[in-house]
């Protein structure tokens, strides 16, 4: 922990080289290119789950369904599980 301070500027020098020191270690290591490239992949994913979404919340069928599948998933009439696969099976539909 390093004291500092935005309004009067001190302690901003050491804050900046325990930064650099500290990049210059993950970079030598090779862990900062490992962890680029883990977050390329976590990157990835997340958007091919945001577009999976927008795709099923936009599919008339799917969006028609979604009432009644969280009202009976509410009621206990219907499992979590098998809303989910309904819901996924009008993929392709």
């Amino acid at each position: 922990m390093l004291p500092c301070s935005a309004r009067t500027g001190s302690g901003l020098d050491e804050v900046w080289d325990a930064v650099e020191r500290h990049r210059a270690t993950l970079e030598e290591h090779g862990e900062l290119s490992t962890k680029r490239a883990t977050q390329q992949v976590d990157w990835m994913w997340s958007m091919v789950r945001d577009r999976l979404l927008d795709r099923l919340q936009s599919d008339p069928g799917v969006r028609d369904a979604i009432p009644g599948l969280e009202r009976d998933v509410r009621a206990g009439e219907l499992t979590a599980t098998l809303a989910a696969e309904r819901i996924l099976g009008q993929l392709g539909r």
